[in-house]
């Protein structure tokens, strides 16, 4: 953060075209009632992200990974310090500036095994592969599973599903890679 005001550097677009996306110095969100303000240090983008805004402009990038640097009201669960990584809503603000405000209960402790830029490639690609194998397959302990394009985020984390403790770490799966888009 710069100065008395208060500002960050963020990446913003005014339309679909990445070619409009501009760096700009914007003042620094403050964090509301269960929200954490995070300084990010890696965010990712997501295939076709600038198609989906109804309005302009949007800061983009949604994935992130980063130190929690303070909270507002009723947040107890991330102190100033704890690395977290998480999905920002995709009807706010995204991760492509210095820092971003997201609800508490979006995050999770960065694991200890990745650095902020492979926390910040998980979220979205974490979230389809539960809601593929847990919400739409409803897999069951002794299933088989074939994922297809297993090299992708989505396939990558489906696999890497299989190794937590849980029920599924009971299934069989194979994994194919895909060809890429």
């Amino acid at each position: 953060m710069t100065g008395p005001a208060r500002t960050m550097y963020a990446m913003r677009a005014t339309g679909p075209d990445p070619a409009r996306l501009t760096g700009e110095r914007i003042p620094v969100p403050e964090p509301g009632t269960g929200e954490v303000l995070v300084e990010v240090h890696a965010t990712a983008v997501t295939a076709y992200e600038l198609t989906w805004p109804d309005t302009w402009p949007v800061i983009p990038c949604h994935d992130m990974s980063g130190v929690v640097v303070a909270s507002g009201g009723g947040v107890t669960d991330w102190p100033p310090g704890a690395e977290v990584y998480g999905l920002v809503g995709f009807d706010r603000p995204g991760a492509a500036a210095e820092y971003v405000t997201v609800p508490a209960a979006d995050l999770a402790a960065r694991p200890v095994a990745a650095n902020h830029e492979e926390a910040a490639a998980l979220p979205l690609g974490a979230l389809t592969a539960w809601q593929a194998l847990h919400d739409h397959a409803e897999v069951q302990p002794g299933q088989h599973v074939l994922v297809h394009g297993g090299a992708g985020g989505v396939g990558c984390d489906g696999e890497h599903r299989r190794a937590q403790p849980s029920p599924l770490r009971q299934r069989r799966s194979l994994a194919w890679p895909g060809s890429g888009l």
